[in-house]
């Protein structure tokens, strides 16, 4: 699953995110929804090389995948059956999806 992703920025910034496009590994609920950026939920992706500059220690899993956030407004239609199944977490890695 490809969806338009956040990355917090360690550094001030005007937004304080760096937004890109990318393969999603993990999708985790429940929606958080922050009174400022719209709401979102937590996705585990596969960094992009380009930003792994700007990774944190902390956003690191123990399986290589890095923890950004997409906001459910920008990737609706790919998130919806995530959001209507009401599960917590799903893994979306390309071995675990089924093609029919």
């Amino acid at each position: 699953m490809r969806l338009l992703v956040r990355m917090t920025l360690p550094f001030a910034s005007a937004d304080g995110y760096e937004k890109f496009e990318c393969l999603a590994r993990r999708v985790i609920g429940p929606v958080v929804e922050p009174g400022k950026g719209g709401a979102f939920i937590f996705v585990d992706v596969d960094l992009p090389e380009k930003y792994r500059i700007f990774a944190t220690a902390r956003g690191w899993n123990a399986d290589g995948t890095y923890r950004v956030e997409a906001t459910v407004g920008e990737n609706r239609r790919s998130l919806a059956a995530f959001l209507a199944s009401g599960d917590l977490e799903w893994d979306v890695s390309p071995s675990h999806v089924r093609r029919g």
